[in-house]
């Protein structure tokens, strides 16, 4: 029997093009740059599997077939599928090519080009999907505490109460990617999610927004205006999410993995 609010699928999105990583992300996908001894995506594959998730979606483009050609239909206890985003429209356009995959269950959201780092034995990633299960909450967002200067690169939440970093909170807002004095808090989304379906309805519903494209943080905002329950787990001391979004953000995470690869 199925646990209720369990969830055994993940969609990863990967078919953006990788721009701030060009030239190199013309010769290979972003999410198959090397992060240490194995491609990045490798990393947050192992982060799925060991947080007990069971089918992973990539979302692709037709010219990233060498993630598929890299992964194939499975590994290990770990099955793929593959969708198809031909223009990458925004994480919520991205999601939504899932939908038919994922058909009536709750879902994870991970980003194929974030790793999340950890000292502690209980991934980050496994508490969100804990607090999805034991609550009622129509999604869980992982979050990171953040220097304001670096907040306009995120959604960025707005706790409902005064927070606890230590336990999860509830939050009233998010916003995509706001100026700095303009953000609702310090904290920034950390590129894993859980939802439960009725997510898809919301997305339907979302317009354009920054950068003229389909933002799953304004999709949460109107699950919020409908009176949906959004939870968070944060970010604690020894995690840290490593972004490979730009050269100076790879070049930090390439370097944090080969050290700590070395002192094993």
């Amino acid at each position: 029997m199925r646990i209720p609010n369990r969830i055994r699928r993940a969609i990863i999105p990967a078919a953006g093009k990788g721009t701030r990583l060009f030239p190199l992300t013309k010769a290979v996908p972003k999410e198959l740059i090397p992060l240490g001894r194995k491609p990045v995506l490798e990393h947050v594959v192992e982060e799925c599997t060991l947080c007990g998730v069971e089918e992973i979606i990539f979302i692709i483009s037709p010219a990233k077939d060498a993630i598929r050609r890299h992964f194939g239909e499975s590994v290990g206890n770990i099955r793929f599928q593959y969708a198809y985003q031909p223009v990458p429209l925004g994480l919520a356009d991205a999601v939504r090519c899932a939908k038919d995959y994922v058909a009536d269950e709750p879902f994870a959201v991970v980003l194929g080009d974030s790793v999340i780092e950890s000292t502690h034995s209980l991934p980050p990633f496994r508490r969100v999907l804990d607090m999805f299960e034991e609550t009622c909450a129509d999604a869980v967002i992982l979050v990171q505490p953040t220097p304001r200067d670096q907040l306009s690169r995120y959604g960025v939440v707005k706790p409902k109460d005064a927070v606890d970093s230590s336990f999860g909170f509830e939050i009233e807002d998010i916003v995509e990617k706001p100026l700095p004095d303009e953000a609702p808090s310090i904290y920034a989304v950390a590129g894993r999610y859980a939802f439960k379906p009725s997510i898809f309805e919301y997305i339907d519903r979302t317009p354009r927004g920054t950068g003229n494209e389909y933002q799953i943080s304004d999709s949460i905002r109107i699950m919020i205006e409908d009176g949906g329950r959004i939870c968070c787990v944060a970010l604690q001391d020894g995690e840290v999410r490593r972004d490979i979004g730009t050269f100076e953000t790879y070049f930090e995470a390439f370097a944090l993995e080969l050290a700590k690869e070395s002192s094993r």
